[in-house]
């Protein structure tokens, strides 16, 4: 690896080959030095035709520095963990496999780096590009379970309730010297659609007293297709939020239990003023699906209780 490779770009992919190929594309070509950048790729045991667009990717682009690499076991928690170990440079920048790239996105990212020798760990804008007609009961409130995250035009620190979106979070790898790697018993396994790895590793670095930063010069695009763009998609995922929220509680203080359920409700009751105001405006569709949402989180959290949910 040359001296001055100083950013490493994991990408983690289970069976997305077609976006995969276009996520790839869009981080080449940019006005980054190449030797400044490598990206690793680790296949999370696709069965599809992954493991030969990347290596037709780094047959043609001879000037990147582009690795495949395998990990078997199912997990992007696994995964990420793999990337973490297999990164050879000093900053870790993790994104999806089905994002589109600007032009800024990776220069700036290296600029906040060497601008800031202090930071630890920052995320990026996220907003969606919509691959399909977007229903008519997708709120502007559900776009975050679609990966769009925007906090402004200006940089700062993240407020104390946010952190950065998984599809674009930057890393100093000396962190994790301090702190365990993501949770193996959170996140995404093969199909199933549990999270929370992430709010869960920016929880344990803030207890260092580290700040987390906001870049919005370093901004991307997430793709959503038409199968994410449905009411059971959706459902599928807020009952893998409340199954992930029931592990986070696992060890939790029956104080830290009060206070969490206690958030739940909140959120029940700031539905209430949202959905009104979407049926004045005559959208039910949307008002309906907030509570729907809501509820599903509820079923999920309480399915997982009901069977002793335990995945350390």
């Amino acid at each position: 690896m040359p001296n001055n490779l100083f950013l490493s770009i994991i990408i983690c992919t289970y069976n997305r080959a077609n976006y995969l190929h276009d996520s790839l594309q869009s981080l080449l070509g940019g006005p980054a030095n190449p030797s400044s950048f490598e990206i690793i790729v680790i296949n999370n045991n696709c069965s599809d035709d992954t493991a030969q667009v990347v290596h037709k990717i780094i047959k043609d682009n001879p000037n990147y520095q582009i690795r495949h690499i395998k990990e078997s076991k199912q997990g992007l928690s696994h995964a990420r963990n793999r990337g973490i170990s297999e990164a050879a440079a000093p900053y870790l920048l993790f994104v999806d496999d089905d994002i589109q790239s600007t032009d800024e996105f990776i220069p700036a990212w290296l600029r906040f780096f060497k601008n800031h020798s202090d930071a630890l760990v920052a995320g990026g804008k996220i907003h969606v590009q919509f691959d399909a007609p977007r229903p008519p009961w997708m709120s502007h409130f559900l776009l975050p379970l679609l990966g769009h995250h925007d906090l402004g035009k200006s940089p700062k620190k993240y407020p104390k309730n946010k952190y950065p979106f998984g599809g674009n979070m930057g890393f100093k790898k000396s962190v994790f010297e301090q702190v365990e790697t993501f949770h193996t018993g959170l996140g995404r396994k093969g199909k199933g659609l549990e999270a929370g790895e992430e709010k869960e590793l920016f929880k344990r670095i803030r207890t260092l007293g580290y700040a987390v930063h906001y870049i919005p010069d370093a901004f991307l695009y997430h793709r959503v297709d038409a199968p994410r763009l449905t009411i059971p998609y959706i459902r599928k995922q807020a009952l893998g939020l409340g199954k992930s929220m029931y592990v986070q509680m696992h060890n939790a203080s029956p104080l830290q239990r009060i206070i969490k359920r206690g958030t739940e409700l909140i959120k029940w009751l700031g539905s209430v003023p949202l959905a009104i105001g979407y049926l004045l405006r005559f959208q039910p569709q949307k008002a309906s699906i907030l509570f729907k949402f809501r509820y599903w989180i509820e079923k999920g959290y309480r399915e997982a209780a009901s069977v002793g949910r335990f995945l350390f």
